[in-house]
């Protein structure tokens, strides 16, 4: 749907050069890759607007002529992330994220283009909001046990970038799963550090000074209940008034390694009840394969709330034309046809078999049999071009609008994200 904001991110692998492109995602490009101009329109928080060129060959979309521009003028480099919101006719709102998960300090809208000067990084939207200095920090000198060749020594230090360079991904993207995170319910993020995790000193967690102050009465010792996957943990805060700092600390160690934390995770704090200091808590994996109860965190949580807007959407689904809905269901993509009210196409189609068409928002048209029976009428022939060309999946739910005789105007609402 062009009207329909979509969002997505990316994470910079490769430092901008004058030749580099931006890959548009997959899903992406098939829910809304063909609404997109020649050129779309990037905008900043700062209030500038940027023209770039949309590329297509072989079913791939990419940014080229003006993205260099674009990200040289923000100082996007290599481990940046950026969150594009697709706000329809080709336009884009763009949030820019330095590698430590800081939103950056855009330069104002006067700024002059051609200066592509490195921008102050002001801490304005932060996921990572434990900022103490911890002794994870802290590098110390070792012996020299043996003298390697040089050649040898480079390619160690080459290895040791690439398993730098893979954790870093792997952190990245879970940062993004956490910025993607929604509730109405107020939350925190944490980015787990060695700190935080079992194995060295005391492990605890700071709660930020905003939340705290802003959700309820804080005291020495106060119970907390952290839920994961149904499972609770009891934990107690330890309370600094002299500084005005809350830590989670008694209990965390064992709900820590209980969930098998690990440094770069990404766990979010979601307050259920402030008077009893219930928090669910959702744990993003740097790392794939931890353990198989990631339907109950973030990555099941953000499909949730994707179902959740899409059957909205449904809701609201009220054309100024007769019509109908049909949830598509597995034997509707594999047996080449689709059951639909028999009592709607009799009172407005046909009370006999005939074919009519249908026609998605971008103008393209199948032509399908409407097929009647004594207690039911189905889209048959032709239908299933009309699903595999269209990628329908178990689920989707179909908008069919009766716009003129025998011609369906067909909105598709995909409900898995």
């Amino acid at each position: 749907m062009p009207g329909k904001s979509k969002s997505f991110f990316k994470i910079i692998l490769n430092d901008v050069g004058c030749h580099t492109k931006l890959l548009f995602p997959k899903k992406f490009i098939r829910i809304s890759g063909k609404y997109l101009k020649d050129s779309v329109s990037l905008n900043a928080p700062s209030g500038l607007e940027w023209s770039v060129e949309v590329k297509r060959q072989k079913g791939k979309v990419w940014l080229q002529n003006g993205w260099p521009d674009f990200a040289n003028f923000y100082a996007i480099r290599f481990g940046y992330l950026l969150v594009f919101e697709y706000k329809g006719d080709s336009k884009f709102q763009v949030l820019i994220f330095d590698p430590s998960s800081v939103e950056i300090d855009y330069p104002l809208a006067g700024s002059d283009r051609s200066d592509f000067g490195i921008s102050t990084q002001a801490k304005k939207r932060v996921l990572e909001v434990d900022d103490s200095r911890s002794s994870d920090n802290v590098v110390r000198a070792c012996k020299k046990t043996r003298t390697e060749s040089p050649s040898a020594e480079t390619s160690s230090k080459l290895k040791q970038e690439k398993a730098k360079a893979a954790c870093k991904v792997d952190k990245d993207r879970a940062r993004a799963l956490a910025y993607g995170f929604k509730s109405k319910n107020p939350f925190f993020v944490h980015l787990m550090k060695e700190s935080h995790i079992v194995g060295g000193g005391w492990p605890n967690v700071y709660i930020p000074k905003t939340f705290k102050d802003a959700h309820g009465n804080w005291e020495n010792n106060d119970q907390l209940t952290l839920q994961v996957a149904g499972r609770s943990w009891v934990v107690f805060c330890n309370l600094n008034l002299r500084c005005n700092q809350c830590r989670i600390s008694r209990g965390w160690t064992i709900f820590a390694r209980d969930n098998s934390l690990n440094v770069g995770d990404v766990c979010v704090f979601e307050l259920i009840n402030q008077s009893t200091k219930l928090f669910k808590v959702f744990i993003s994996r740097a790392a794939k394969g931890t353990d198989g109860a990631e339907n109950e965190r973030l990555p099941g949580v953000r499909n949730e709330a994707h179902r959740s807007r899409v059957l909205e959407s449904v809701k609201a689904f009220k054309p100024e034309h007769p019509n109908f809905k049909v949830k598509v269901k597995d034997s509707y993509l594999y047996g080449g046809s689709i059951t639909v009210p028999l009592e709607f196409i009799n009172s407005h189609v046909t009370i006999d078999s005939c074919s009519v068409n249908l026609q998605l928002p971008d103008g393209r048209v199948w032509s399908v049999k409407c097929y009647i029976r004594k207690k039911c009428a189905k889209f048959s022939a032709g239908w299933k071009n009309f699903s595999r060309e269209n990628n329908l999946a178990e689920g989707d739910i179909c908008g069919f609008e009766l716009v003129k005789e025998r011609l369906f105007n067909v909105v598709i609402f995909r409900v898995e994200s």
